[in-house]
């Protein structure tokens, strides 16, 4: 409830109902005056962000702590103390994403003394090589223009040309040359950038695709529809965005505290992710450690060649689009 005055009228600036008390019984709004001053948003800002904030840690340590927990609960109908799972995604990946992906893309590299230059840098924006080469029988043709390539393709026999992909792969490949005059580091920060800007789009698509998975491999358990292994999916999520970000926040704190990262953080992490989605499903599901295992291990091979599928596609899309 807000701290600004009642209205003396009994019409709810809402939905026009009358109004009995200071809440509209059809609408819910509060029947107070619309103007506010600076402090009383700032107030209701606050307020709004201390009652997210409560159920967002009491949600966050049942998530963490009792993997499959929050999912049941839901279920059951237990609701009204936790965040809702499409709200708390949301939030979370925004957050996640916000603070993963920073925009930071690594410097280009400085330049070499002259004893070092026959061996070149490599990062991980080094872009594509000089010009785009392609193998032509024995000789090795270095295109600058689309309609160089073209004619030389137009000169070869149909079965020696280029398929469909390729041309599109080489053509792009020569564009981004011309855009970016030949700056190999150039092409490969925007292509990262491009790619880093897909990929919340990339996990929003793996996830309903990962509770069919799991909706194929427990279909025999009439208890859970497919609605309900969207849930656990969505709860599987955040709890990992929820690790990495602290394994993250680990990471920047000893980086800056004592200018110095522990190796074995990140080495353990994913056995903490692995061992997390094995709790969850064991304790949700309700089989024995054999048949989780074998779940587990099929859901994580199914998930592997999904990432991996979605991974190469918005690649290419992020290629395309730079």
């Amino acid at each position: 409830m807000s701290h600004l005055k009642e209205r003396t009228e009994k019409n709810c600036l809402n939905c026009g109902a009358k109004v009995q008390g200071r809440f509209c019984q059809a609408c819910g709004q509060e029947n107070v005056e619309v103007k506010e001053s600076f402090m009383h948003l700032i107030m209701h800002f606050i307020e709004d962000l201390t009652h997210f904030d409560g159920k967002l840690w009491k949600t966050a340590k049942l998530l963490l702590f009792k993997p499959a927990a929050l999912t049941q609960y839901y279920m059951d109908g237990k609701r009204a103390s936790y965040i809702h799972p499409i709200r708390m995604y949301l939030f979370i990946s925004a957050v996640f994403f916000l603070f993963i992906f920073n925009g930071e893309v690594p410097d280009k590299p400085a330049p070499l003394p002259d004893t070092l230059k026959a061996m070149p840098a490599k990062d991980i924006a080094s872009g594509l090589n000089d010009g785009f080469e392609l193998n032509l029988g024995e000789d090795t043709v270095n295109y600058k223009t689309i309609a160089s390539y073209e004619l030389a393709q137009n000169k070869l026999l149909k079965e020696k040309r280029d398929n469909w992909l390729e041309s599109r792969l080489t053509k792009k490949a020569i564009e981004l040359n011309i855009k970016y005059d030949n700056d190999k580091f150039k092409i490969g920060k925007a292509l990262i950038e491009q790619f880093q800007h897909y990929f919340s789009r990339m996990l929003y698509i793996s996830l309903p695709l990962f509770a069919l998975f799991l909706w194929i491999l427990y279909r025999r358990n009439k208890n859970h529809y497919f609605v309900d292994h969207l849930i656990f999916s969505i709860h599987i999520y955040c709890a990992f965005f929820i690790i990495l970000f602290a394994v993250k926040i680990i990471n920047l704190l000893t980086e800056q505290l004592i200018q110095r990262t522990y190796g074995f953080i990140a080495a353990i992490t994913p056995f903490v992710l692995f061992f997390y989605l094995y709790k969850a499903l064991r304790n949700h599901f309700k089989q024995s450690r054999s048949k989780t295992v074998l779940k587990f291990m099929i859901l994580n091979f199914l998930t592997l060649v999904l990432m991996s599928i979605l991974m190469l596609s918005f690649f290419l899309l992020s290629l395309f689009n730079i």
